[in-house]
């Protein structure tokens, strides 16, 4: 009984801690969502009050004039008020579950309050998360008999139609879904490919007849993004971040470039008045035809998440980067450890150091060649850079490196085994070698000359 009563009290709307900043809230399907703001909230000139779900739909706007704005898909379900600023939602279903922001936009975005709603229903709903670029299967996994006048449909938030199927297997897939649905003759199973954050939703597979049947039901929640790019940049250079997306603004639209999903960099108005919040005055500039950000002289506090969107009645992503600034690698200094000579071959350990960090390796030479013993050497620093020794041509090599710049010393080999006592042998040989190219350059000059004495003959004995 005690059981009964703690899953009642969850039902009827209780709230319970997550975070610090964000309250889970539950409730039942079909019953009214109310979220409270409890910080003041101050508009200033150009500034506007909204909720949000999920970072990008908006489902509330208040203007500092008290204009209220309530997008199409919530009208008559949403109200704000004006005296606290608390939303209410009435009559929620599974598709209202998500994550609820109420915030200050302007130059700078303060958030007021953090929910993450949870609607709870059917206990035959299976979640499913797919990451946001793939593809989505959806099965049935009971049998689908079609009478005279019924079909089989897959819907989204029990209004939109994604395929119809009809009793003499005639298949229709609604225009926004061609190319990207799919569903089996066999299993009658759903395929959509390449899902974005749009998709998510409450899928549902049912017979519409005389009367309705469900067979699956399911709520889809689109995860991450594939399309976010990682940018390096180092350290006092520029910033460059391109927008590859038309960008068309309206009425009470903006476009803005902002930096981990709350601070401003710069906003555009519709009437191309350009606005950058001070801390970046001077060292940002958006261009008007193509909207890329030019950041200048980027310091490590410039690290980010940089998203391009256009802000209206529903936000909208148009481009994503991760940029990770770098310091300048210091330098290197290859150093000699040991050399050791015998009549036939030199071994010698090197090391190559920076600051903080340092690598070693052997190499062994003969006569004629030389390797480096277990191959290539590398070491990732704490800093995150690496270090690399390697032998190429006659020269060892170690390099220092990030994705962002790179410093190198190198010494050559040959010299290193010479220049020690004990290897004559090494050297003879190097002498052996020179003797042997001047004899052969010096044979190859007679054979030429001759040749060319031989010509001149020749001629002159034509003339004569």
């Amino acid at each position: 009984m005690m059981f009964i009563f703690v899953i009642l009290g969850l039902l009827l709307c209780e709230e319970v801690a997550g975070s610090s900043d964000v309250t889970t809230v539950f409730v039942q399907k079909g019953n009214n969502l109310h979220l409270d703001v409890k910080k003041p909230v101050v508009l200033g000139n150009q500034a506007e009050f909204k909720w949000t779900v999920n970072n990008t739909h908006n489902k509330v706007r208040l203007f500092p004039d008290n204009e209220t704005r309530i997008i199409d898909s919530y009208e008559g379900r949403a109200e704000v008020s004006l005296q606290n600023h608390s939303l209410l939602l009435k009559n929620v279903q599974q598709s209202d579950s998500g994550d609820y922001t109420a915030h200050i936009t302007g130059d700078e975005d303060q958030r007021l309050a953090e929910y993450k709603v949870i609607i709870q229903g059917s206990s035959d709903v299976t979640t499913v998360f797919v990451q946001k670029g793939k593809d989505l299967h959806l099965d049935v996994k009971k049998p689908v008999v079609l009478g005279n006048k019924a079909e089989f449909k897959w819907t989204v938030n029990n209004t939109h139609n994604v395929v119809r199927l009809f009793p003499d297997n005639e298949i229709r897939i609604v225009d926004s879904y061609v190319g990207r649905a799919e569903v089996s003759l066999q299993s009658h199973s759903l395929l959509l490919k390449n899902v974005q954050q749009s998709d998510s939703g409450d899928y549902t597979a049912h017979i519409t007849g005389d009367e309705d049947q469900r067979l699956a039901e399911y709520k889809v929640i689109i995860q991450g993004s594939s399309d976010v790019t990682t940018v390096f940049v180092q350290k006092g250079k520029d910033l460059h971040l391109d927008v590859k997306e038309p960008v068309v603004l309206v009425e009470d639209s903006e476009f803005r470039w902002t930096v981990n999903n709350t601070n401003n960099i710069v906003r555009l108005f519709p009437d191309n008045e350009i606005g950058i919040i001070p801390s970046h005055v001077g060292g940002a500039e958006v261009s008007l035809q193509n909207h890329s950000l030019l950041l200048k002289n980027v310091q490590q506090s410039d690290s980010g998440d940089y998203t391009a969107l256009i802000t209206g009645d529903e936000d909208q992503r148009l481009a994503e980067y991760k940029v990770i600034i770098q310091d300048p690698v210091s330098p290197v200094n290859l150093s000699v450890d040991s050399v050791s000579n015998s009549t036939e071959s030199c071994n010698l350990t090197v090391s190559c150091r920076t600051e903080r960090s340092h690598i070693s390796s052997t190499f062994r030479c003969d006569t004629q060649t030389c390797h480096q013993k277990g191959g290539e050497q590398s070491k990732v620093t704490s800093s995150g850079s690496t270090l690399h020794i390697y032998l190429l041509s006659d020269s060892i090599f170690c390099n220092h490196s990030n994705q962002v710049n790179w410093t190198k010393d190198l010494k050559n080999i040959w010299l290193l085994c010479s220049s020690t006592a004990g290897s004559e042998s090494l050297s003879a040989g190097i002498s052996v070698c020179l003797v042997k190219t001047v004899v052969f350059s010096v044979g190859l000059v007679i054979m030429v000359s001759a040749v060319i004495s031989v010509h001149l003959m020749e001629k002159l004995k034509k003339q004569k």
